[in-house]
C-alpha cells in the first residue's frame, strides 16, 4: 500500500506533537511510539461526537497508556513520564489533525482540551487571577492535577476550548 494522506497527517501530528514536548524529555521516535500504541492515529478521519465527559475519559484512558510506553525507556524516562507531558502530546496531536485541518470547526475541535503550558496559563493568568494558573507546572501535572486544570479553564466559557489559546504565542513576551 502507498503512502496516504492519513499517513501524511499522522507523521506530521507526531512530529508538531513531539516538538512541543520533547525539550530535556525524550525524542522523536519514543513519542512516536507512544503515539502509536494509544492509537491516536484512529482520530484522524473519525466522526465520532464527544461530550466533554466521554472526552475525558478517553483522554485519561490514552494519557496512561503513551505514560506507560515512555516509562519503558528507563528510569530518567519513567520520573519525566508525567500526565502534564502525556496531556500535551495528545492536545497537540489533536489540534494537528482535527483542529487546524478543519479550520477550528467539529465537535472534536471544540471540546478538545488545548495544549498547555508555562506561556498560556501565565497570560491567561493575567485575565483571570483568582484560578492562581500562574503557580501550576505543566510538566508536572498529575491526572488529578490535570483535570482540576482543565475544571478552571472551562470555567472560561470560550465557545470552542482551542479559544483559549488566544493566551498563547510561539513568543513568551508577545
Amino acid at each position: 500500500m502507498g503512502y496516504t494522506f492519513t499517513d501524511h497527517i499522522h507523521n506530521f501530528a507526531v512530529w508538531t506533537a513531539a516538538r512541543a514536548v520533547q525539550r530535556n524529555f525524550t525524542n522523536t521516535g519514543n513519542i512516536k511510539s507512544a503515539i502509536e500504541k494509544a492509537e491516536l492515529r484512529l482520530l484522524i478521519d473519525s466522526r465520532e461526537i464527544w461530550t466533554n465527559e466521554q472526552f475525558d475519559i478517553y483522554h485519561q484512558g490514552k494519557a496512561n497508556i503513551i505514560i506507560t510506553s515512555l516509562k519503558v525507556g528507563g528510569k530518567a524516562l519513567e520520573i519525566k513520564a508525567t500526565y502534564g507531558r502525556a496531556a500535551k502530546i495528545i492536545a497537540i496531536y489533536i489540534k494537528t489533525v482535527a483542529v487546524i485541518r478543519y479550520s477550528g470547526v467539529g465537535n472534536l475541535a471544540k471540546i478538545a482540551h488545548p495544549p498547555i503550558d508555562r506561556i498560556l496559563l501565565t497570560k491567561a493568568h493575567k485575565d483571570h487571577q483568582n484560578l492562581g494558573l500562574d503557580k501550576i507546572n505543566w510538566t508536572q501535572l498529575s491526572e488529578i492535577e490535570y483535570f482540576d486544570l482543565i475544571g478552571k479553564l472551562r470555567t472560561l466559557r470560550f465557545e470552542n476550548f482551542w479559544e483559549i489559546e488566544k493566551y498563547w504565542s510561539p513568543l513568551q513576551n508577545e
